[in-house]
């Protein structure tokens, strides 16, 4: 839930500063990008854990984790964009690139999701069709902006599905 409240604001806030050069400008591009990738890391991790412990379900396996190699990769370009002048060009259009086909890995997330036999309180079918938009929105490059929007709309919904299952584990340690 914490993602999907704070996606909007970081985002604005990283993109005020966009152009700016200065130290303090940087430090706060800095703090947004590894708390954004360590909570992006996080998420996934605990989401991948949720698929295979409670669903016996690992075919989203690669797909997580090359959505985790694509977002610290990119966090990483970010990083060195602000701090290595003569790379941040080039590694602007690294990042565009790792965008682009971490849209394309979360597509296909969201279309193997759909085979999950559970439908997650009635969430699956949204949460998998928010997926793939936002993958089709971050792999398009110029709608990114939009990509986000929904991106947090997903984040929302899997937020609801952890405090979902939350109970459902609470419910079966009681009952043991």
């Amino acid at each position: 839930m914490v993602s999907s409240f704070l996606t909007l604001p970081l985002a604005y806030i990283s993109f005020t500063l966009e152009g700016r050069t200065d130290s303090e400008a940087n430090l706060l591009q800095t703090i947004i990008q590894v708390f954004g990738t360590f909570l992006f890391v996080a998420i996934v991790v605990f989401f991948k854990r949720l698929l295979n412990t409670h669903f016996n379900f690992d075919s989203t396996n690669r797909n997580l984790n090359l959505m985790i190699l694509a977002e610290v990769t990119t966090g990483i370009f970010s990083m060195l964009a602000l701090y290595v002048t003569p790379l941040k060009e080039s590694a602007g259009y690294a990042v565009l690139v790792i965008l682009a086909l971490q849209g394309i890995v979360q597509v296909q997330l969201g279309y193997k999701l759909l085979k999950l036999k559970n439908n997650l309180d009635g969430l699956l079918k949204p949460f998998c069709y928010a997926n793939m938009a936002t993958g089709i929105l971050f792999t398009t490059i110029f709608l990114i902006p939009l990509g986000v929007v929904v991106s947090a709309i997903s984040d929302l919904m899997l937020g609801t599905l952890f405090l979902n299952m939350s109970k459902v584990v609470k419910n079966l340690d009681k009952k043991n």
